[in-house]
């Protein structure tokens, strides 16, 4: 690699951290490209020549937060575990009570999942986004596949479904929680700890018991 194009990933680089950082911590509209280049920085002028628009950063940000949570199913799969204690380290994974940056992040991905149709032309400037999607599936896949084989997962053509299923409300239904933990500390029960185990428990039971 020449050092001119060594130079050049090095400052897109630092303009993709600069950008999810500021962008996880506030709304995207108060947060202007200046501040972006003055974070990583850079010129304002330099920034828009890497990144015109600012839809192109909010896309550049969702593609590493999503390419983080695919080295993390990837490790997975690696890992010297049946199927089950796979799907287990998928569900422990998604819990984000007690991290908040991994909270933040997950706050990013459901607002630019929500409107994400309403960015020009998103099909075709989300296109690493969707295929990095598709390749967490797939390896939810393979990991079904082997805990088949394995006989730790029940076979059968849905079983895949079924578990991405879980592990999509697993993640959804934790993020909840963490977001109301502040509030919900008011209510006397269950608590957020308590509600996750269930749903965690209640998983990994219908897992065993199909």
């Amino acid at each position: 690699m020449s050092k001119q194009l060594e130079n050049k990933e090095r400052r897109t680089q630092a303009i993709i951290d600069a950008a999810e950082k500021l962008l996880i911590e506030s709304t995207w509209d108060s947060v202007q490209m200046q501040d972006i280049a003055n974070e990583a920085g850079v010129g304002v002028a330099t920034l828009f020549r890497y990144f015109p628009k600012k839809q192109m950063l909010i896309i550049a940000v969702a593609n590493q937060i999503l390419s983080e949570e695919f080295g993390f199913y990837r490790s997975v799969n690696l890992l010297d575990a049946t199927g089950i204690e796979k799907v287990e380290a998928i569900f422990t994974r998604v819990n984000r009570l007690d991290n908040p940056e991994a909270l933040k992040k997950s706050k990013f991905i459901d607002i630019f999942e929500s409107n994400i149709g309403e960015l020009e032309n998103f099909v075709t400037e989300a296109e690493e986004y969707f295929k990095i999607r598709n390749d967490i599936s797939n390896i939810v896949s393979r990991i079904v596949s082997d805990g088949q084989a394995d006989k730790s997962l029940p076979s059968g053509a849905g079983v895949t479904d079924e578990i991405m299923t879980m592990i999509n409300n697993y993640s959804l239904f934790a993020r909840k929680l963490a977001l109301m933990k502040n509030i919900m500390v008011l209510e006397k029960h269950p608590g957020t700890d308590i509600q996750l185990k269930i749903m965690h428990d209640m998983y990994m039971e219908r897992l065993r018991s199909l």
